[in-house]
C-alpha cells in the first residue's frame, strides 16, 4: 500500500471542510479555507503555478497548473483538466468519528473519505508525480472546487472568472482543455451520463391564532395539504416516465416540511422542500412549469434554491477513450472479478455538466463507492484509492492526440 497517499488521505480527512449548507455558520476552522490553504503548499512544494480563488468570504478554489518540459520539435497540445471538490457534507448522525481517518479491514473512515476526498488524494498524488517526473506531454490544469455540496459556485467561478482565465480559459487565445476528468466516487468506472437536479421550496401563508380559538386563523398546514397530495400525484406521474438507459427514469420527492411555532398556535406558514431528478435531455424550467403550476393552484408560491443540469456525453469522446485506455492499464482493474463496468451512468449529479457547457469533454471517474457518500459510516477502499492514483497518473502522462 502506497503509504504517502494514505497519509495524504488521512490528513485530508482530518481537516473539516464542511459545506455551510444554505449559509449555515461554521465554527471557526470549518469550511474550506484550511484544506485549499494545505493544498496550496503541497502543489507548490511540487513547483506548480498555484492560485487561491476565493469565491465567498473565507471559500477559496485552489487552482494549479503544471506546463510539460519545453521541446521545440514537439508541438504542445491543449491542455488537460482534472477536477475535484474540496467540501463535504456535514457531520451530523455519524456512527463513526468523523475527522480521524482511522484504518481498519483494508480501508479508511471518516468524513469526506469517500466524496470526495479520496478522488482530491489520488488527484493530488499523481500531480506530484507527474511535476517530479516531468512526465506530462500537455499542460495539466487543476481545479480544487469549492461549494460542490450545495451551489456549484466553485467550479462556476473557475470555468468563468477573469482572474482564473489565465490558468483554465486563455482570453486572449481561447485555448480550451482538450478533455476533462472530475473526480467522484464511482467505483473507477467511466460517468458518461448522470442526472441533473432542481429543488425549490413551496410556501403556503396563514394566519396565526390561538389555538383555543382555530377558527379566528388559517392554517397554513392544512393549506398545505391539497399541494403535497398534488406533488405525490404528479411525482407518481414522472416516475413512469420513459427511462433513460443509462441513468433510470426521472424522479420527484418531498424531503422536508416545516410549519408552525407551537402546539397552541395555529399556524400561519408551512414550507416543503421539493427534489426533481432530471434526466437528459429533460430541462429545469419544464420541470418547473409542472410543479409550479399545481402549487399556484392552491395558492402556493414556489422559489428554486438549487439547479444541476443533466449530463451526458459520447462514449467514444475523448475523454472517456483516455479514461478507457488508464484503466485497462492497470492489471487489479482488468481482473475478470472486478466490479468494474467501465462506461456507466449514474443518479447522481457532480460538477460534469458545468465543465461541459463550457465547451470542455468531460467524463467522471474516481474510486469509492458513491452509496457511502455522505454516510453515517463513510469509508474508501485502499485498495482502490491506490489503483485511482495510478489511472490518474496515466492520463496525466498519456500522449493527447492532437
Amino acid at each position: 500500500m502506497d503509504s504517502e497517499l494514505v497519509a495524504l488521505l488521512r490528513e485530508l480527512v482530518g481537516i473539516p471542510s464542511m459545506n455551510p449548507y444554505r449559509g449555515a455558520e461554521l465554527a471557526p476552522g470549518y469550511g474550506e479555507a484550511a484544506i485549499a490553504e494545505r493544498i496550496a503548499a503541497l502543489l507548490r512544494d511540487s513547483g506548480l503555478a498555484v492560485t487561491l480563488q476565493e469565491i465567498a468570504p473565507g471559500r477559496p478554489n485552489i487552482l494549479a497548473r503544471l506546463d510539460p518540459a519545453p521541446s521545440p520539435l514537439v508541438p504542445r497540445p491543449s491542455p488537460l483538466l482534472f477536477v475535484a471538490h474540496l467540501d463535504t457534507v456535514p457531520v451530523d448522525g455519524m456512527t463513526i468519528a468523523p475527522f480521524e481517518g482511522f484504518e481498519r479491514d483494508g480501508r479508511l473512515w471518516g468524513r469526506g473519505a469517500c466524496d470526495n476526498k479520496g478522488s482530491l488524494a489520488a488527484m493530488l498524488t499523481a500531480l506530484r508525480r507527474v511535476a517530479a517526473a516531468r512526465a506530462n506531454h500537455a499542460t495539466i490544469l487543476f481545479a480544487g472546487t469549492a461549494d460542490e455540496e450545495s451551489g456549484y459556485r466553485g467550479i462556476r467561478s473557475a470555468l468563468r472568472d477573469c482572474g482564473v482565465k489565465s490558468e483554465i480559459r486563455n482570453p486572449k487565445s481561447e485555448i480550451l482543455p482538450k478533455a476533462a476528468f472530475v473526480g467522484e466516487p464511482t467505483g473507477l468506472n467511466i460517468v458518461v451520463a448522470h442526472r441533473g437536479v432542481v429543488r425549490w421550496a413551496v410556501s403556503q401563508q396563514g394566519k396565526s391564532a390561538h389555538s383555543a380559538y382555530p377558527s379566528r386563523g388559517v392554517n397554513a398546514i392544512y393549506r398545505m395539504a391539497p399541494v403535497l397530495r398534488d406533488i405525490e400525484a404528479l411525482a407518481a406521474e414522472v416516475g413512469a416516465r420513459p427511462a433513460h438507459p443509462l441513468v433510470g427514469p426521472p424522479s420527484l420527492s418531498v424531503g422536508t416540511i416545516r410549519g408552525g411555532h407551537s402546539v397552541n398556535t395555529v399556524p400561519d406558514q408551512c414550507t416543503i422542500e421539493v427534489d426533481r431528478r432530471l434526466v437528459p435531455g429533460e430541462s429545469p424550467d419544464a420541470a418547473e412549469a409542472e410543479v409550479r403550476a399545481l402549487a399556484e393552484a392552491h395558492g402556493a408560491t414556489l422559489s428554486r434554491f438549487f439547479s444541476a443540469a443533466a449530463f451526458e456525453i459520447s462514449p467514444d469522446s475523448l475523454p472517456a477513450r483516455m479514461a478507457r485506455r488508464a484503466v485497462d492499464a492497470q492489471s487489479e482493474i482488468r481482473n475478470p472479478k472486478s466490479e468494474i463496468r467501465n462506461l456507466i451512468g449514474v443518479p447522481y449529479a457532480t460538477e460534469a455538466p458545468e465543465v461541459f457547457a463550457a465547451g470542455i469533454p468531460v467524463v467522471v471517474i474516481g474510486p469509492g463507492d458513491g452509496a457511502k457518500a455522505h454516510s453515517a459510516d463513510e469509508f474508501i477502499d485502499l485498495g482502490q484509492l491506490q489503483a485511482a492514483e495510478q489511472v490518474y497518473e496515466h492520463l496525466m502522462t498519456q500522449q493527447v492526440e492532437c
